[in-house]
Formats: structure tokens, C-alpha cells, sequence
């Protein structure tokens, strides 16, 4: 029975780990923890068939290879434990949860257990395998189980403070892994003999994956969704029906004075409406070059009306990393419109720089305009949808950030800020 307990543990957690390393939509840190974490079931497994296997042999030396996958298949779990109050703590927003004193309490239980591990090695009161490699459990062996089973209460305790920050199928994924074990624990104490907490772990573990794996698909697709509306939000706020009749009156414009130059504005003019078009089909990023080269676009078309009163600016220290569609183009247009417009002297410059740091990417657009307060601004009661979705792409899907820095009289920077080793999927489906 112990054997068929063991061998299916074991199929349960490969299957599960297999089932991490090719599954979709995870966020990033969730899928390091089900890999841990299903590492770890399967070593804590395969210790015990070990274990079973050497334990046939009743000589010192099977007895002492015994010992050491007895001791190892019971050290294990105790960084599982420790792994899962992080992980919940984290699922429910909780950034700093090295500070969270639930996690400190876990910490120091775990701790415990271990010191119990490795005074049961010295003493036969806890547990202890003879030279015939003969298991048998000593007068104190419950005392051995006290700091799982309250490890198990502590997680209890932190899912139901924490419930709120929860969808339902976290908890209920997390309220299965924490009790099935626990249950089972209580089980192997009073039946003496049968491997019931392998069985009820392995299973408990795969259950909770498979719930937090569909809780992610959703919220990825759901995600999705409503990154396409904001796609949509985007473009409309951007097409502004101003733009459209003054750059099609300069171009008209052009048509009686130099038709070249009109015929050569007609083209970037389709050119820029067709970006504009084909970023409604763009779930991800696209390469900074080409979000700048829409941006380009959409300058030279301002520089039609404005001529030498818009100066354009570059500085480019990189330009190889992605960035979400209509990200730039916004933040270039409020800088021509509130910046350079909204000089008295209605003459200015619009700068657009990069820069490559160790841990991120900035871009810059910065003017010299006439500034503002950035708090007052915030609370004016005007909705600023061209920021806002600038912010909420930024974060949905890169993780990235916008900052803007203005002074009055100093003009306005607007430094978009994304982290580097981004992984796409994990922002999508993040809460």
C-alpha cells in the first residue's frame, strides 16, 4: 500500500511540474513557485520510495541510508510551508511580506521543526531506525507534528484575514492545500503505519495549482479584453478631430503652393492614420522604433502648420527594446499642444530622449512650455484620458510606469519608465 502511496505521490507531483513548465498565462513569480514547489514534492517523493526500498534490507549500512532519506524526506516539507505562506501573502497583494509577521511566525515554527529534525538524529524519543533498519516511533513522536499543525492554523489564519484580497478560486485552492494535509497529518498520527500525508499532499498541491492556474487563464483573458477597449479608447482620444481638419487645411494648403511638398504630406498623412489603425490589432509591444516612427509622423504633420516655430529634438542613447502601442505619441502631442502651443510666444521645442539603465529603459519627452503645478492638475476635474490610458498600458502590460515632472514657468517632462526581463504574460494576467 505504502509503495502504491509513494509511486502515485510521485507520478502526481512530475505530472504537476510538467503541467507548470508548459502552461500558459502564468505570472512569472507564480510559475517559479509551482516549479519549487513541485521540485520539492517530487525529491520529498522519490526519498520516500526510496526509503521503502533500502528499508528491505536489514543491515547497518541500508539502515543508515534509511535514515538519511527519512531525515530528508521530513526536512523538505518544512520549506514547502514556508513557500506557501509567502505565496498566498503575495497572491493577496502583499509586496513586503518578508516584514508580515504571520510569515515571521511560519518562519520561527519551521525553525522549531527543524531543531526537532535534527535532535530526533541524537535521541530515540522522537522516532528511530535500528541497525536492521527497523522505524519505530518514541514515546514523544506527537511533539514532532505540533509545528506543522499550527503552521497549518497560522495559514488558516493569514487566508482568512486575507480572503478579501482573494478571488474565490484562490481561496478556495489555498483552503484545500491547507487543510487536506493537515487532515491527513491527524490521519498518519493515529494510523500508524500508512503514508497518508505523501498522498494527501501530492494531491492537495495539484488541486491548488490546477485552481490558480484557471483563476490566472481568466483574468489573462479578461485582461486581454479590456486591453483591446483601451486600444480603442486610446486611438479616438488621439484622432482628435482638430488634428484631422488642421493638417488636412495645411495640406490643402500646400496644394496651391507647392504641390510636391502636398503630395508628399498626403502620403506620411495616410501613413500616420494607418499606424494609428493597425495599433488596434497590437495585444503587446512593439519595438520602440516603430512607435517612434509613428511619432515622427505625427511631428513632421504638426510641423506643416508650425514650420520653424516647432523644434523637434532627438537624443537617442538606445533604441533596441519594446514599448506598448501609443504609448509615446500622447505624451509628444500633449507636449506640442500644452507646451509649445501654450507659450505666449507660440514658439518652442518638443525633445524626445532614451536611456538604457542596468534594471530599466527610459524615455523622455520633455518641453520648454509654460509648465504646471502636477497637483493642482490632478484634482482640476478634467478626466486627462490620453495620461491615464498612458499609465494603465504602461502597467498592464510591461509593468512599466509614466512620471511627470513639471514646474510652472520650467516647462514639462514625461519620463515613461519600463523595466527590463519583462515578461509580457505575467503583466497581463497580473491582479
Amino acid at each position: 500500500m505504502n509503495v502504491s502511496i509513494g509511486t502515485a505521490g510521485l507520478m502526481i507531483s512530475i505530472l504537476g511540474l510538467i503541467q507548470v513548465l508548459i502552461g500558459p498565462h502564468f505570472e512569472r513569480w507564480t510559475k517559479r513557485f509551482f516549479v519549487t514547489f513541485f521540485s520539492i514534492m517530487v525529491a520529498v517523493t522519490a526519498l520516500n520510495l526510496t526509503g521503502q526500498l533500502v528499508s528491505l534490507y536489514p543491515d547497518p549500512i541500508h539502515a543508515r541510508i534509511f535514515r538519511v532519506t527519512l531525515f530528508l524526506e521530513s526536512l523538505l516539507p518544512s520549506f514547502l510551508m514556508l513557500l506557501l505562506m509567502v505565496f498566498l501573502l503575495r497572491s493577496s497583494g502583499e509586496k513586503d511580506w518578508g516584514s508580515n509577521r504571520l510569515f515571521h511566525v511560519v518562519a520561527v515554527l519551521c525553525v522549531v521543526y527543524v531543531g526537532l529534525l535534527i535532535y530526533t538524529q541524537f535521541s530515540t524519543v522522537i522516532y528511530s531506525i535500528d541497525d536492521s533498519s527497523v522505524y519505530r516511533r518514541g514515546p514523544l513522536y506527537p511533539l514532532l507534528l505540533v509545528p506543522p499543525v499550527l503552521i497549518m492554523a497560522v495559514n488558516i489564519v493569514a487566508l482568512w484575514l486575507r480572503r478579501k484580497d482573494l478571488s474565490p478560486k484562490q481561496r478556495l485552492a489555498f483552503g484545500v492545500y491547507i487543510t487536506i494535509p493537515m487532515i491527513s497529518m491527524l490521519i498518519q498520527m493515529f494510523f500508524y503505519g500508512i503514508y497518508t500525508i505523501l498522498l494527501g499532499s501530492s494531491a492537495a498541491a495539484v488541486f491548488m495549482f490546477n485552481y490558480i492556474w484557471l483563476d490566472q487563464s481568466e483574468r489573462y483573458y479578461q485582461q486581454v479584453q479590456e486591453n483591446k477597449q483601451l486600444r480603442i479608447d486610446i486611438m479616438l482620444s488621439q484622432i482628435q478631430p482638430h488634428f484631422l481638419y488642421n493638417t488636412l487645411g495645411a495640406i490643402q494648403s500646400l496644394c496651391k503652393t507647392d504641390p510636391p511638398a502636398a503630395e508628399k504630406a498626403i502620403a506620411k498623412f495616410s501613413r500616420y492614420l494607418r499606424g494609428n489603425m493597425d495599433s488596434l490589432s497590437k495585444d503587446r509591444t512593439i519595438a520602440f522604433t516603430q512607435e517612434l516612427e509613428h511619432t515622427r509622423l505625427y511631428l513632421e504633420l504638426e510641423q506643416l502648420r508650425y514650420e520653424d516655430a516647432l523644434q523637434v529634438r532627438y537624443e537617442l542613447g538606445c533604441t533596441d527594446f519594446r514599448i506598448p502601442t501609443l504609448t509615446l505619441q500622447p505624451l509628444v502631442e500633449n507636449a506640442v499642444r500644452h507646451g509649445v502651443r501654450g507659450k505666449i510666444s507660440g514658439r518652442g521645442y518638443v525633445a524626445i530622449a532614451t536611456q538604457e539603465y542596468s534594471d530599466r529603459y527610459e524615455v523622455v519627452v520633455s518641453d520648454d512650455g509654460p509648465g504646471f503645478d502636477p497637483e493642482k492638475e490632478i484634482r482640476d476635474g478634467r478626466s486627462h484620458i490620453g495620461l491615464t490610458n498612458v499609465r494603465e498600458r504602461l502597467q498592464r502590460v510591461v509593468g512599466g510606469s509614466l512620471r511627470i515632472d513639471s514646474q510652472p514657468g520650467a516647462g514639462t517632462r514625461a519620463v515613461i519608465v519600463i523595466p527590463k526581463g519583462v515578461d509580457e504574460n505575467a503583466y497581463l494576467c497580473h491582479r
